[in-house]
């Protein structure tokens, strides 16, 4: 028997996995704090990761064979500088040990591409070095260290979107804004970037946990667009190309760096087989999820 133990369940990530990894056989012991989906065959535990005994109980309960760590602050606006990815390193850190006395035989931990740090050209696992320049970046690499040093393996997450991705992120943003005919104000849009549809990332990190892999693997679609593109393309399915106003607002910080792009040789290695819905349905799904859930226009 498979049983998995997937940490942050309830989350954007999360609930897209959850069905992936029950097509793949796997028993589902999903943990949140509070929120947790209606979903068959899943099996849900309350915890609060950032306590021992919340660490604890995860484990006790769910007796995992399989651990994937997708848990950690991710607020749009917040995430990036807040102190607490200090205690969740820390947290997370404990986890991996706990995870491995308990037995737990396979370990995979979730990080993110902005533990590269500024680049020129995409992120090659082996050879781009890694220089975060945000706390978030930071507190990740450090746990990624870990994990890889206790034979787990680690992914590097570059820039998701579709169904349930917080409101507030780049893609929600847009559709709410023209659904509403309201204007999208935003930067100059030639930066690039690596975006992957959810359920794309979800059949990746499954394909990953299901195979032998102990390293860092590059979860993208290794296809970057600039954001003005993606941009466009979305209001061009809501016929609202007209509302966007780019260049409206300056990019700063991690949102100014000319690219953020994956090489993804490593990861075809591991997932060749996957299936790939790629940008342009993942949009029109996306935009479809939105629809059902938000008023008509005005």
């Amino acid at each position: 028997m498979k049983r998995v133990l997937v940490t942050g369940a309830s989350g954007f990530i999360g609930r897209a996995l959850l069905p992936v990894l029950a097509d793949r056989g796997f028993e589902i012991h999903g943990v949140a704090r509070s929120t947790q989906p209606a979903m068959s065959g899943v099996s849900w535990h309350a915890a609060d990761l950032l306590t021992e005994a919340g660490r604890a109980h995860a484990l006790s309960a769910s007796r995992p064979t399989h651990l994937v760590h997708l848990a950690w602050e991710a607020r749009p606006g917040r995430y990036r500088e807040d102190p607490v990815n200090r205690l969740w390193a820390e947290a997370s850190i404990d986890l991996l040990s706990r995870a491995r006395a308990c037995g737990v035989n396979r370990i995979f931990g979730i990080g993110s591409c902005l533990e590269y740090g500024p680049q020129t050209a995409p992120c090659e696992e082996r050879t781009s070095q890694c220089r975060p320049t945000t706390l978030y970046g930071r507190a990740k690499l450090a746990t990624a260290e870990a994990f890889l040093a206790a034979g787990a393996a680690w992914g590097r997450v570059f820039v998701p979107f579709g169904p349930h991705e917080p409101e507030a992120r780049l893609i929600p943003s847009l559709i709410r804004s023209l659904h509403a005919g309201q204007h999208f104000d935003c930067s100059h849009g030639g930066q690039l970037r690596d975006v992957v549809y959810v359920d794309d990332l979800a059949q990746m990190i499954a394909a990953v946990l299901d195979s032998e892999f102990t390293a860092v693997v590059n979860l993208a679609s290794g296809a970057p667009r600039s954001l003005r593109s993606v941009i466009e393309h979305v209001a061009g399915l809501l016929d609202a190309t007209h509302l966007v106003r780019f260049g409206a607002v300056d990019a700063t910080g991690v949102d100014a760096e000319p690219i953020l792009a994956a090489d993804v040789c490593r990861l075809r290695g591991v997932a060749a087989a996957v299936p790939v819905i790629g940008f342009e349905e993942g949009a029109a799904r996306t935009l479809a999820w939105w629809n059902d859930r938000l008023p008509g226009r005005g």
